[in-house]
């Protein structure tokens, strides 16, 4: 079979592979119908690595598809059924696992970092890690299940009444739909801080009240002008280290910083006394928590609007081009198919 398989140092080969084999009672043999391209996958490719990604893995870990051939253990699903995979393979009996914060497992596997994940025509992935999708949902929607799981993950974690002014730094795939789920949950004060001019542009179709590119216009000024003040949440979708010290500057009083994105290079300088002078709150929230049920919920609401910034769909062969693509801010979200696009 084809699939994208990370080399190291950077370099992502699409290649004719052996197909999977289900090994195990439990295991679930998908063909993969979609998977998506995350900001991750960037940072994975990036010299030197901003994430880490397990060299010879295939990668792609937003990937969803349908059931093809099941293990003999399996009861929860049949062949011909379509499924979102839960990329994180907990261990079930660290201290975070065993306290309610499974999703932060010290012995984690992820599928498309360190296990072979969705960037390929077929993948087999335990029973335990798969949720129902509904065939009604587009491929280009539920391709994006595991990034929407993680923002309700962090939705959860700050005060999104429709009152409340919202900063959102960067438009890249999870800037947007955080963008597009604080609309649904009534945010009329919506900014996007964002550098490239497409995604400035998709920002304000996905909804939001006015754009600014930080690189020539002072945010600060720019939010006085607006809303007479600045943000009661900030929230960080790029990961720039930077960000945070700057964020903080902008936050009314008792407002919240929310840290989404993910750069193990990223260095912050922040004043500690901002913090507690303004009695600021500050957030960081990883991957999704209990939230692939939520998710696929709101898939089905026909007002999520995930549409509204899939710029590019690519079959696997072409993946290096949307790769580049999003590495050169011409896309918003690339949906990849590996199987053909349906």
């Amino acid at each position: 079979m084809l699939a994208a398989v990370f080399k190291g140092n950077g370099v992502l080969s699409v290649e004719e592979v052996p197909m999977p084999e289900i090994k195990n009672d439990t295991d679930v043999l998908i063909k993969v119908r979609a998977a998506s391209i995350c900001g991750s996958d960037l940072h994975i490719l990036k010299v030197p690595p901003a994430q880490y990604g397990a060299p010879g893995t295939i990668m792609g870990h937003e990937f969803y598809g349908e059931v093809a051939e099941i293990g003999s253990g399996v009861t929860q699903f049949e062949v011909g059924d379509y499924v979102v995979v839960d990329n994180i393979l907990k261990c079930h009996t660290c201290i975070d696992c065993k306290t309610g914060h499974d999703n932060l497992c010290q012995n984690a596997k992820i599928y498309g970092q360190t296990l072979d994940g969705g960037f390929a025509q077929y993948s087999v992935i335990p029973e335990a890690q798969l949720f129902h999708m509904p065939k009604e949902v587009p491929s280009y929607y539920a391709a994006q299940t595991e990034p929407l799981s993680c923002v309700m993950n962090g939705m959860s974690k700050i005060p999104a009444t429709p009152d409340k002014k919202v900063l959102v730094y960067g438009a890249g795939p999870i800037g947007l739909i955080y963008t597009r789920v604080l609309k649904l949950y009534g945010i009329k004060h919506l900014a996007v801080a964002e550098m490239a001019p497409l995604r400035r542009e998709y920002a304000e179709k996905c909804g939001a009240e006015f754009t600014v590119d930080p690189s020539k216009e002072d945010l600060k000024q720019v939010l006085q002008e607006r809303w007479g003040g600045g943000c009661d949440i900030a929230i960080d979708a790029v990961g720039v280290g930077s960000i945070f010290g700057e964020a903080v500057e902008l936050l009314n009083g008792g407002g919240t910083m929310l840290i989404v994105g993910q750069n193990a290079n990223a260095v912050s300088n922040v004043k500690p006394a901002t913090i507690v002078r303004n009695e600021l709150t500050v957030k960081g929230m990883y991957c999704a928590h209990n939230t692939f049920p939520t998710a696929i919920k709101l898939l089905q609401n026909e007002e999520l609007g995930l549409e509204k910034f899939v710029t590019n769909k690519v079959e696997l062969k072409d993946i290096l081009a949307g790769i580049e693509a999003l590495r050169k801010q011409e896309a918003c979200r690339v949906i990849v198919y590996p199987n053909g696009i349906c």
